[in-house]
């Protein structure tokens, strides 16, 4: 067998430390052993809203050592040097009794400034109170309120003059008259971002309650697993624009058994690469009727289970282990890229030719097998070595191949599953990786509100609890002949300038889910 080349000594990034770590894992998880499936599962992304769908918030919160340098001040800092949108996230109600009690104590601080101002100087007339006669707080109070508001009812006392006597009063004044107006300015661009911004739009995105994992079988006889998921924007008749999906597994594992509390895990979220719509054109959806995600789950998949991983790309056609299946080098790949000639994901072990499907790279050795016979050229290290009927066939007898430094390997057709006659059921393996690796997928569907133009995010996650095997979704999609029911469509013109008069289809959201 040819054995892969050695890497030079380096640095492993730490990104590749935890993806030895977390495939290591992975490969060690008996197919049989159950040491996971009684680990809870605490969601990234809880579904706390109704219809079964998420507040768009992972569960996420930071733990710092307040005695090591003083790492808690630094946490605070954080957020003071981004204390608008800080503001920004608190509810509508807070945030007015915030600004509301800040505005009231800046009244009543310079309410006591102009009585202490007053008081500096009693035998001076400055405007506020009469001649020996200061005035009093509940008068600078008002006096205070009438500077900041602008209003005019006039000064105290009837006078009606600018203060000349106290130019202590008029720099008081001053910056107050300044204080106001950048607060006026600030109240006003706090209000219009926290009243128009878009991420409220994402409540009107649904997802389907449950995902589903079914297989196909594509012409060229290669058995394709699928997972998918089913996204809406409940508000059709305004489209969002530039809808785009994303997935993400993430691996609990064991972490949240109480015995793993304060245990740190290489845990990280890894993307899954999407089919339909297709990722490399941006996995653009047009949400306003039903339409499904999908992820194939390939042998660069993170979800695929180990017990299959083994058996290399399409669905167990050459294992990995012979060498003709060639590294990711820490990209994502995906077969697909593969079928089209996008991206060869095969090699032939003796040339390095690259392919991008098995029945190529089957053609690549046939041929040069025949030509290296006519051409006498020696069998040691040559195509000829390469048993074809035994490496991607599911013959069971073995054979033996070299790698021209005297090391042999055997191939046998029971390294390979039989994918004309998959175990029944076929998804065991599928059920019992996720539920053992606790595996969450998040799905994240970004688009932008065209009355804003603000960009949202729509989140939904699923786990094992919510994942059905060897199905289809339900139809949702009916055409609308609802006759005789009143048409209240003139109004809805009226007031918010169309509406669905004359409609063509209606989905059916009791279906959406099924």
């Amino acid at each position: 067998m040819v054995n892969s080349f050695t890497r030079a000594p380096h640095t492993p990034s730490l990104r590749a430390i935890s993806s030895r770590m977390l495939e290591a894992e992975d490969e060690n998880a008996s197919p049989n052993s159950n040491h996971g499936s009684s680990a809870p599962m605490e969601r990234l992304v809880a579904r706390d809203l109704p219809y079964h769908q998420s507040s768009n918030s992972l569960r996420v919160r930071h733990q710092m050592s307040k005695k090591k340098n003083g790492a808690g001040l630094r946490f605070f800092h954080w957020y003071i040097e981004d204390w608008f949108h800080v503001l920004l996230r608190l509810r509508t109600v807070v945030s007015s009794l915030l600004f509301v009690t800040i505005w009231t104590g800046v009244l009543l601080i310079f309410a006591g400034l102009y009585v202490a101002i007053d008081n500096q100087n009693p035998d001076e007339d400055c405007g506020l109170g009469s001649l020996g006669n200061p005035i009093q707080f509940n008068g600078a109070f008002a006096f205070s309120l009438e500077t900041a508001t602008t209003v005019g009812y006039g000064l105290p006392n009837g006078v009606n003059g600018f203060f000349e006597n106290c130019p202590s009063l008029q720099v008081a004044i001053y910056f107050q008259m300044l204080l106001s107006m950048f607060f006026n300015a600030f109240l006003l661009s706090f209000i219009f971002a926290r009243v128009s911004r878009s991420e409220a739009r994402a409540a009107q995105v649904l997802f389907s309650n449950k995902a589903i994992i079914h297989r196909e079988i594509v012409p060229n006889g290669i058995v394709r697993y699928m997972f998918s998921t089913r996204v809406y924007d409940a508000d059709s008749m305004y489209p969002i624009v530039e809808a785009h999906v994303r997935f993400y597994a993430v691996k609990h594992r064991t972490m949240h058994l109480e015995k793993n509390r304060n245990v740190r895990q290489p845990m990280r979220m890894e993307p899954m690469r999407v089919s339909m719509p297709n990722d490399d054109l941006g996995a653009v959806l047009y949400t306003s009727i039903p339409t499904c995600a999908t992820h194939h789950i390939d042998y660069h998949s993170p979800i695929l289970p180990p017990s299959k991983r083994r058996f290399g790309p399409e669905d167990g056609r050459v294992p990995r282990k012979y060498g003709f299946v060639r590294d990711s080098h820490g990209l994502d790949l995906r077969e697909n890229d593969s079928y089209t000639g996008s991206a060869d994901g095969l090699q032939c072990v003796v040339c390095g030719e690259t392919y991008g499907t098995v029945a190529n790279l089957i053609q690549h050795i046939k041929y040069n097998q025949h030509t290296e016979k006519h051409d006498e050229v020696p069998m040691l290290g040559s195509h000829q070595e390469l048993d074809v009927e035994a490496l991607f066939n599911k013959k069971t007898k073995s054979c033996s191949f070299s790698d021209g430094h005297g090391k042999t390997a055997e191939a046998s057709g029971s390294d390979r599953n039989d994918i004309e006659k998959p175990p029944a059921p076929w998804y065991n393996e599928y059920k019992q990786y996720l539920r053992e690796s606790n595996v969450e997928v998040i799905c994240v569907m970004e688009a932008i509100d065209p009355i804003t133009s603000g960009t949202f995010q729509a989140i939904q996650s699923y786990t094992i609890d919510d994942i059905v095997f060897d199905v289809e979704f339900a139809p949702c999609v009916l055409a609308d002949r609802d006759e005789g029911r009143k048409d209240i469509g003139w109004l809805k013109t009226l007031f918010v300038g169309r509406s669905a008069a004359g409609r063509s289809i209606k989905i059916d959201l009791d279906s959406f889910h099924n």
